[in-house]
């Protein structure tokens, strides 16, 4: 094949050389790849909701331009390559692959045509497999994620910091220890015996938007609880009639004059292999008091947490009259006067062992279904001659009783307080939400092969300078370096916009093997090589240039 060389184009201003085109592409591919990281770091852990446009759309045009930005310059740095080979002389061949960048069934033939052709396919293969690939691999860096967030509140709440005498009832005989209910004390012993929802205001500060966990103070009790124990042979005449499961309270006052409630509780926790029962005495002495009660709450649902009310905070404890045993007739009971009253009544128990000497079988007795509940039933609790004769064992009632206690307190103390007494307190808010969550591996990846594409179309602009001139692969600026007559009118080192004004408006049309070029004015020469026919039409004039196969 032919080989040609083209004749170095002259130097124009150094500014006009500069490919200025090409810095703001590669701009534009530096802060798309910039932005994308961006994104994503700061999209990381952030609340879906807080993004009015989602950084996997934001990506998406970012890709989008970064393909576009990418190919164009790809095309400069095609042109480049085959102006710089066209410059240091090669084949026809070799330049059309340069063109044609390898695509479809050419690739193989650019890659063994030369050093030029098989980079140019090389890169045009590489920056197609990048464009493809680089939008999935930003998509996949972040994704959203159902994860439950913490944040601190501060909440409110109408809670009473204490009960005013009344509220649960009246004194009947302060030394007799004797009171009429009230209705209020009633009303919150129903909510306590149905485990009614409680709830607090649906309105800002009240309303938790998920799930909050606080302390807030509010009129309650404060113990002190000790434990003994005892034995007792439940295989004897001797044990028949004996207490085995009991609940008590009675109030009374310590050495100071400090009224309290003293709660009792007994029961046989446990039974060995010979009958002989482990009794419990749990012994509880209660005072009135200001605590904090740890609270969840979850939209506007209050829920007290029963398994910390055991270490509940106090704050401070204080005398009611209503407690006292000088109180008068008709006077207001007090806060611990209603809790005995209501829960040594509903909540008494006393069972005793009954022995049966001709089957030599215990078995228990008495009025209180409490008793049933905390009964041990379970065979697999104990063994089996002690199942048969003396399976009489019981869980403690002692929490049970006590959280009864506190949820009344609680409820009252709700109820008292509302509209009136607003307690503010710190809150934990846990809510489920939808987050951006980021993977730094497919990010990283993405970056990768966008800076080997950005570096891969740069080594194709090397040498750029030696051109003297912007140059691209126009088919008038190939054809005016290949010497068609037809472009000999404009001037030499003419880039293709100066062409373009130059003979831009010639008028031509092809028909078959025959390119016709009309002008008006003047006759002038635009013919080609094969042949060349003149038509004289008057005024205008018709140049007819047959494009033959030549003969051998």
């Amino acid at each position: 094949m032919d080989r040609f060389t083209v004749t170095r184009p002259s130097c124009q201003p150094a500014l006009r050389r500069i490919p200025w085109l090409v810095m703001v592409l590669v701009l534009i591919i530096v802060a798309c790849m910039g932005a994308s990281t961006c994104i994503v770091i700061v999209s990381d852990k952030q609340a879906v909701s807080s993004w009015k446009v989602q950084p996997t759309v934001l990506l998406a045009v970012l890709s989008s331009i970064f393909n576009f930005a990418l190919g164009t310059t790809l095309s400069m740095g095609v042109a480049v390559t085959w102006w710089r080979s066209a410059l240091h002389g090669t084949t026809l061949a070799r330049l059309h692959y340069i063109w044609d960048r390898g695509i479809g069934y050419s690739f193989a033939s650019a890659f063994k045509a030369g050093f030029d052709t098989r980079r140019v396919a090389l890169v045009a293969t590489a920056i197609a497999v990048v464009e493809l690939i680089n939008n999935p691999l930003l998509q996949r860096s972040t994704h959203i994620r159902a994860q439950e967030i913490v944040t601190n509140e501060t909440m409110k709440m109408d809670l009473a910091q204490r009960l005013p005498d009344g509220w649960t009832g009246t004194i009947g005989n302060g030394s007799a220890i004797t009171m009429i209910g009230s209705r209020y004390g009633l009303s919150d012993v129903q909510a306590w015996w149905r485990n009614d929802t409680i709830m607090s205001h649906n309105k800002p500060g009240y309303y938790c938007n998920g799930t909050c966990n606080g302390r807030v103070q509010g009129s309650g009790i404060k113990y002190n609880c000790s434990s003994t124990t005892e034995a007792l042979d439940l295989s004897t005449r001797n044990s028949d009639g004996s207490i085995i499961f009991a609940i008590n309270s009675t109030m009374s006052t310590n050495s100071t004059g400090v009224p309290f409630l003293f709660l009792t509780t007994l029961y046989s926790s446990a039974v060995n292999d010979s009958c002989v029962a482990t009794l419990t005495v749990d012994t509880c002495q209660i005072e009135a008091a200001v605590v904090e009660y740890p609270v969840t709450i979850q939209n506007s649902t209050v829920i007290l947490n029963y398994g910390r009310l055991q270490d509940m905070p106090v704050t401070s404890t204080y005398i009611s009259a209503g407690d006292l045993p000088t109180a008068p007739r008709g006077a207001g009971a007090g806060p611990l006067a209603g809790l005995n009253n209501f829960f040594g009544y509903y909540l008494y128990a006393n069972v005793t062992e009954v022995f049966d000497p001709d089957l030599g079988r215990s078995t228990y007795s008495g009025p209180s279904m409490i008793a049933d509940l905390f009964f041990d039933p379970e065979a697999s609790s104990y063994d089996n001659h002690t199942f048969a004769k003396c399976g009489l064992k019981w869980s403690s009632p002692t929490s049970y009783v006590l959280n009864s206690m506190h949820d009344f307190m609680f409820r009252a103390a709700l109820r008292v307080g509302n509209g009136i007494e607003v307690q503010t307190f710190k809150a934990q808010r846990t809510s489920a939400a939808l987050l951006f969550h980021s993977e730094p591996r497919y990010l990283a990846s993405a970056l990768a092969v966008m800076l080997l594409a950005l570096l891969a179309v740069l080594s194709l602009l090397w040498g750029w300078w030696e051109l003297g001139r912007l140059v691209s692969l126009s088919p008038l600026e190939t054809a005016k370096a290949f010497g068609a007559p037809m472009m000999q009118s404009a001037s030499q080192h003419s880039t293709i916009e100066g062409i373009l004004k130059e003979i831009g408006e010639t008028k031509f049309k092809y028909d078959e093997r025959i390119l016709l070029a009309t002008e008006g004015g003047e006759r002038k020469e635009v013919g080609g090589h094969d042949h060349e026919t003149q038509l004289n039409t008057g005024k205008n004039r018709v140049h007819v240039i047959e494009l033959r196969e030549q003969e051998h």
